[in-house]
């Protein structure tokens, strides 16, 4: 937590490789990849690109908070 209160936000690097193969309907069709995991997905509109990587992020956050937690403190080994 901050000094006023907020959480703080954690700064989590993540990467993607986006791949425009068509554009129909106003909207892009095509691939993103994941570079840290190498998870490739298809998506069918740009409000669906949007979804898959903010889903991405969201995990990875998840991922990073489970490991801190598991981490054994110094203390814990006396």
């Amino acid at each position: 937590m901050s000094i006023n209160g907020e959480k703080d936000l954690k700064s989590s690097e993540n990467s993607f490789l986006v791949k425009i193969k068509y554009r129909q309907n106003s909207s892009w069709q095509g691939t993103v990849q994941w570079i840290e995991t190498g998870k490739t997905q298809n998506f069918k509109s740009c409000l669906e690109l949007i979804r898959l990587m903010d889903l991405a992020v969201i995990s990875s956050d998840e991922i990073d908070e489970t490991n801190e937690n598991s981490k054994i403190s110094p203390e814990s080994d006396r």
